[in-house]
């Protein structure tokens, strides 16, 4: 409901080890199609934005989810990148 469309979505990061977790610097752009907030009409937009996530194989202490932002449990040996970049889209999306 918060997005009705997103098209040209282009993602570009990269991975780095940085001991306990591995870490994912992302940029997203993406042409989306949200409800304005006052006319529930659609309005298209171009977001670009920039997100960070820590992965860990382990369950995070509480003290390392104080410290870091984002702390994402891996199962299975895989990281779902798709989840990522809908769930920081929908983040980063203004009121318009």
């Amino acid at each position: 409901e918060l997005l009705e469309d997103a098209k040209n979505v282009h993602v570009t990061g990269d991975f780095f080890y940085d001991e306990p977790f591995v870490t994912g610097n992302f940029t997203v752009e993406a042409d989306v199609v949200v409800p304005s907030t006052r006319s529930l009409k659609p309005v298209k937009m171009h977001q670009k934005f920039n997100f960070t996530e820590n992965y860990s194989e382990v369950e995070p202490t509480q003290e390392q989810l104080d410290e870091e932002d984002t702390i994402v449990t891996v199962k299975d040996d895989t990281i779902d990148l798709q989840k990522a970049v809908e769930d920081n889209l929908l983040l980063s999306l203004p009121s318009v």
